[in-house]
């Protein structure tokens, strides 16, 4: 009994902290930027967060034992380190993804998905569900050319992947991400074989792959193309899908700013707006921080106060939410504001391992949201439904109601 009374109230400070790193994360930046417990290190202030995701040879990625169980075999750029091969594939992708086809192809076709499906929301839509997770899939069935098997199960499958590589362990979400990799993997297989049987048919980025390895371009086998498509499948959809939901979820408990920002939605001015969801995520976060492992003995901010030696072999997570709140680098950080600059921002990292999409990610997110924003009357829906719920680390319900 008393077990049992012990893990109740470890398992309510856990909660109670987990529903506060706000204010955990204010007192650690003036008290212990660097609070290193055991194994575990927690970096809080933007200075420091910058310098360990921007040293990679004492600060290494944590994904590559998951990401080759993901693959059956095969490691994935995310989960490598400073390596020819890691620059090989990286340059390859982007060869293929690049950066002109965000006003080509992606910003028309994200702003035509969304908008036909509010058009067809009836006053009300749930947004995880209904609106951003279907966007982002259909995003990566149209550009990638890699539509799934099914939009629902396929869109899961990325989710429980994601969840299994940067999350803490979990048997059950570990079984439910390589049961949906194995999945993956057959599909993309079939499709990759597909498409060589009917070439030239589309300009997306499985045919780009696959005229790099008409030209025997180095790292663009079938296998390479499928491992990569699968890491960049898993960045692709969960990572709008949540965004979009944190967006219009801290916009609808912010009056004045939904109202100003519904102006811009209607004005068309997807700048102003993507700065809109640059500050609605430093507010809504979309994780604490990002891992990494040390390799070898480190002093971070040497030579000043608060130097803290971090010891080799030390878990660490660089809390980028922080650090997008620390005052000695942003201006009044508690404040909502569009004029910060960009660079300010690590949504998306920092760094070598600075996400893939982030372009891909800053053109789609806020226009989803717009198509959302653009409808009258728009407000929660009432009672629980109406407030985000999630399952783990994902939004899987938030419903709004607008004037049809």
């Amino acid at each position: 009994m008393a077990s049992d009374a012990q893990n109740s109230f470890v398992d309510k400070i856990k909660a109670w902290a987990f529903n506060h790193l706000d204010l955990i994360f204010t007192i650690l930046r003036w008290v212990k930027p660097v609070l290193v417990v055991k194994n575990f290190a927690l970096v809080t202030r933007f200075q420091h967060v910058q310098e360990i995701l921007s040293n990679d040879e004492a600060f290494n990625v944590t994904y590559k034992d998951k990401m080759i169980k993901v693959t059956d075999g095969e490691n994935f750029f995310l989960g490598m380190q400073n390596t020819p091969r890691y620059t090989r594939d990286v340059s390859n992708m982007r060869l293929t993804a690049r950066r002109e086809d965000l006003d080509e192809k992606i910003a028309p076709f994200v702003d035509d998905c969304a908008e036909k499906i509010m058009s067809g929301a009836k006053g009300r839509i749930d947004v995880p569900p209904e609106l951003s997770k279907l966007v982002a899939t259909r995003l990566v069935g149209d550009y990638f050319g890699t539509p799934g098997w099914n939009e629902v199960e396929f869109a899961d499958a990325a989710t429980s992947m994601f969840q299994y590589l940067f999350y803490p362990d979990d048997p059950e979400v570990e079984k439910t991400a390589l049961a949906g990799a194995a999945k993956c993997r057959s599909y993309l297989d079939e499709v990759i074989a597909e498409r060589k049987k009917n070439r030239g048919q589309r300009d997306d980025v499985l045919e780009r792959c696959l005229i790099l390895q008409d030209a025997n371009t180095p790292g663009m086998s079938d296998l390479d193309i499928r491992n990569n498509f699968i890491g960049l499948i898993i960045g692709a959809i969960p990572t709008t899908a949540k965004c979009v939901v944190l967006v219009l979820d801290y916009l609808l408990s912010q009056p004045n700013l939904l109202a100003q920002a519904q102006q811009a939605a209607l004005a068309d001015d997807n700048d102003i707006l993507t700065k809109y969801m640059l500050e609605a995520l430093r507010f809504n976060s979309f994780a604490a921080g990002i891992q990494r492992i040390t390799v070898e003995d480190y002093v971070v901010g040497r030579g000043s106060l608060r130097a803290t030696k971090i010891p080799k072999g030390t878990k660490v997570l660089a809390s980028t939410q922080s650090a997008m709140m620390d005052c000695l680098k942003l201006k009044s950080p508690s404040q909502f504001r569009l004029d910060r600059p960009d660079y300010q921002y690590m949504h998306f990292g920092f760094g070598l391992h600075t996400c893939f999409g982030q372009y891909i990610n800053l053109v789609q997110i806020p226009r989803i949201c717009k198509a959302v924003l653009k409808r009258k009357g728009l407000r929660r829906a009432s009672g629980p439904e109406g407030q985000m719920q999630s399952v783990g680390p994902f939004p899987v319900h938030l419903v709004v109601e607008f004037d049809s």
